[in-house]
């Protein structure tokens, strides 16, 4: 499989609209059943874990390692009806209780069967075998001597020395729909025999879907897809593989097609197999030789769009050898896809039936009312683009750690929730070293998905191409121009920017998709990224103060990947807010550089004034340049012409109320004072009142709240005082 990768240095924005849960979307099936929900009373979802009661011969490692969520239900009028089915973090059915006790095997393996280099022991398979689930093969690369090609749904053996710990299937999305009572999830399916992956380099392509829905009365439905966006062909499906205990569930019945029944005896490899379509669509099984106990039913389809749909049975070995702790009735549904049926881009979707109750006929009679069979799905099917549902994601990026958020910007990156015919899904991963990528290879970090290296995964959706994003976070100053990566060119920026370039590489013939944003904040270190798919490098320097510095970058199509790079342009805002506070101009910028100047001499240098206080000694017009990282920017210019004039302290003359909301009067005026002029100038010396000399009454209640500076001309001198409007 090729390293199809994203990787995100920066903040993207993505989202699309969307009423519904995007986990919802994610898990969502193609198909939903008519079969309506029978008895939704008695149902109960949980997250906690609890002992299940059940005993396990798993000696390394506690239930609650697999446990994932429960689903139970309880039947007032027939206990037979009531279960409690457990799903383990594969997505699979590890454990199934009702009045018989449980069902599924204990897990017990030979000890001859184990090598003293598998890491776990004699618990090599924790509950990733003997368990409900899915198994997938591709049978033109399953051969010998290894002949070890099973893509379980549950997780993988612990079969190499360094595996000392379960790896199940990764939960790539998951929705619990208290409405209808389901649990869906999407699994990343794994190649489970780990001690032949390095000398076969068999990888997994296979996104794994189910759903587990209460119908009530004793009927659980099971929907499954299996979607394929790796390489190989798949030929050879279990849906599902599984079985139960003998010890609890000891007689397998086989339906007719006029749904009678009849007893079935064997080993798991030297039975029959039987075509579904010669039965009635359904199986049990009891413990009872008359099936007049506790029973456990299935019911599938009996119409298939594969090469046959069929099932294989029988005991786990002969079961009355004291040797043989097993404890395990095997049951194999098959189907077997037509060549590319199950391929690349292609899917395929099932739903069958458990059904519970108090003997064999009970559970036919249900299988019957409910027309169970009928509900059932096999099909091979996977949808055009215009038919499945689309959402957008914002990104942030902290310290190479992602968040990704739906959004309804027009900006964010658009993808589809659902797999369309040949599309690549995008996922969301984290190492055990910090960082994060979104890639459309799951492999991105290690070959080997169990070793601890991919930490976390998660869906985000799919894309028509194997996909590479590209996160740049860029910076320029505030009123530059920027060239993008298809050449355009955006003139004086000034605010927060995005944009979304479309590159066409003539190595691969795909696009590539230039996604950037512009966004205040400081400039950070620059990048040199090579990755499988993608090529990006630095071409400039990293100074930006002039708009030609504006950094190039080179992007390189390799294998016929989709590259999206989304550069965050930061616009760097220099503070050139100022003050005046009678003779004291201040700056507002900090942790800058300042230089004044004198504007009436063309802006020349006040030598020695290198501070963010400038102390006025002559009358004139001053400004600031202030210098904040890469950027540099002048004030305004401030007037000062009242330096030499007399104190007002000196003069006994009295402005009150102040501060004051609207009205000031003058006091202390008297014939020895020759007063020739009003003005109101606001707090960086702007004139913006003059006011009659014989009216002592100066009204500033249209003026907006704040310090104000009163002058008065008296005596050929200028008094001022301050006044602050509230």
């Amino acid at each position: 499989m090729l390293k199809y990768v994203i990787f995100l240095i920066g903040l993207l924005s993505v989202y699309d609209f969307h009423a519904q849960n995007p986990q919802e979307l994610l898990t969502k099936f193609y198909f939903e059943s008519e079969l309506p929900l029978i008895d939704s009373n008695g149902f109960t979802f949980s997250e906690t874990y609890t002992n299940s009661g059940s005993v396990w011969t798993v000696d390394s490692f506690p239930e609650s390692i697999v446990f994932h969520n429960q689903l139970s239900y309880q039947n007032s009028n027939d206990p037979h009806k009531s279960y409690d089915i457990r799903i383990g973090k594969g997505g699979h059915l590890y454990s199934f209780r009702s009045s018989f006790g449980e069902s599924v095997p204990p897990q017990w393996v030979n000890p001859n069967w184990v090598q003293p280099s598998y890491g776990g022991g004699h618990s090599y398979a924790p509950w990733v075998d003997e368990v409900w689930q899915l198994v997938s093969v591709d049978g033109s690369i399953h051969n010998p001597p290894d002949s070890s090609y099973f893509i379980h749904q549950a997780g993988v053996y612990l079969k190499t020395p360094d595996q000392t710990e379960p790896f199940y299937s990764p939960i790539l999305a998951e929705y619990y729909n208290p409405n209808d009572q389901s649990f869906s999830v999407v699994n990343w399916g794994q190649q489970a025999h780990t001690e032949d992956l390095q000398n076969i380099n068999h990888d997994a392509g296979l996104l794994y879907y189910t759903k587990y829905t209460n119908k009530g009365m004793g009927i659980i439905q099971v929907d499954n897809m299996i979607y394929n966006f790796g390489q190989d062909n798949m030929n050879f499906l279990n849906v599902p593989w599984g079985g139960v205990r003998n010890s609890s569930l000891d007689h397998f019945f086989i339906s007719t097609p006029s749904h009678d029944y009849n007893l079935t005896t064997g080993l798991y490899g030297q039975t029959p197999v039987i075509q579904t379509a010669n039965t009635g669509g359904w199986v049990a099984w009891s413990n009872e030789v008359n099936g007049n106990s506790a029973t456990i039913g299935m019911a599938h389809p009996t119409t298939t769009n594969t090469f046959g749909n069929k099932f294989r049975y029988g005991d786990a070995g002969n079961l009355a050898n004291v040797n043989n702790l097993r404890d395990y009735h095997v049951f194999e549904m098959i189907r077997q896809p037509f060549a590319g049926q199950l391929g690349f881009g292609k899917s395929m979707s099932f739903r069958y039936y458990y059904v519970l109750g108090a003997s064999v006929d009970s559970i036919k009679n249900t299988i019957i009312e409910y027309d169970l069979v009928g509900h059932g799905l096999d099909t091979a099917y996977v949808a055009p683009i215009n038919e499945v549902d689309s959402i957008r994601y914002s990104f942030h990026v902290t310290n190479q750690q992602i968040t990704s958020q739906v959004t309804n910007s027009n900006h964010g990156l658009l993808l589809r929730t659902s797999p369309f015919m040949d599309s690549y899904p995008l996922f969301q991963l984290s190492s055990n070293n910090g960082t994060d990528v979104i890639s459309s290879d799951p492999y991105y970090f290690s070959d080997y998905a169990y070793d601890g290296n991919t930490t976390e995964m998660k869906l985000l959706g799919f894309r028509d191409t194997p996909t590479i994003i590209t996160f740049i976070e860029d910076t320029i100053c505030y009123g530059q121009d920027y060239v993008f990566s298809d050449g355009s060119v955006w003139m004086n920026l000034y605010q927060d920017t995005s944009q979304i370039s479309y590159l066409n590489s003539t190595q691969s013939g795909w696009d590539s998709l230039v996604v950037h944003n512009v966004y205040t904040r400081p400039y950070q270190e620059s990048l040199d990224i090579e990755q499988a798919c993608f090529t990006y490098t630095w071409i400039d320097g990293i100074t930006y103060s002039e708009s030609t510095n504006a950094p190039s970058i080179t992007l390189t199509n390799q294998y016929g990947c989709d590259s999206i790079v989304q550069l965050n342009l930061t616009i760097d805002t220099v503070n050139t807010n100022i003050e005046v506070d009678a003779l004291e101009i201040q700056s507002l910028a900090t942790n800058a550089i300042y230089q004044w100047l004198d504007c009436n001499d063309d802006y020349s240098v006040i030598q020695d004034e290198i501070g963010a206080l400038y102390q006025v000694s002559s009358n004139g017009s001053y400004a600031v340049l202030i210098t904040q990282g890469l950027c540099a920017d002048t004030s305004d210019c401030v007037s000062i012409q009242t330096v030499g004039v007399l104190n007002n302290d000196l003069i006994n003359i009295v402005v009150q109320p102040n501060p004051t909301v609207g009205q000031i009067y003058l006091s202390g005026l008297n014939n020895d004072i020759d007063l020739k002029k009003i003005e109101l100038r606001n707090s960086i010396g702007e004139l913006i009142k003059v006011s009659d000399i014989n009216d002592f009454k100066i009204d500033i209640s249209y003026f907006s709240n704040g310090l104000y500076y009163l002058h008065l001309f008296i005596n050929d001198n200028e008094v001022i005082t301050k006044v602050i409007k509230q």
